[in-house]
């Protein structure tokens, strides 16, 4: 029984340790251009042009939640200067 316990909370250990914020998760997406991001995300479900001349694409993410949206910052030779997110966003790892 001490051999269960110990093993539930090491999984519980390992499950907690290896949380990934929303942020964290596509950091490393800035300095790449955005063709490659809309390689794994699709088209976007819409484009602002900033008053920098940069543009902000949007992404609704319906399946992260319900009111999840992501927008990647992009500068006029198309590559990411930024990102933010707005509404409930759940951790992706």
């Amino acid at each position: 029984m001490r051999s269960y316990y110990l093993l539930l909370a090491t999984i519980l250990f390992v499950g907690c340790s290896s949380f990934v914020s929303w942020d964290e998760s596509v950091d490393d997406g800035i300095g790449r251009l955005i063709v490659d991001i809309q390689k794994a995300w699709g088209k976007p479900d819409g484009v602002t042009l900033l008053p920098n001349g940069q543009q902000e694409l949007k992404y609704h993410f319906k399946t992260l939640g319900r009111y999840c949206v992501r927008y990647w910052i992009v500068d006029k030779e198309g590559v990411v200067t930024g990102h933010r997110y707005a509404g409930f966003c759940r951790p992706t790892g």
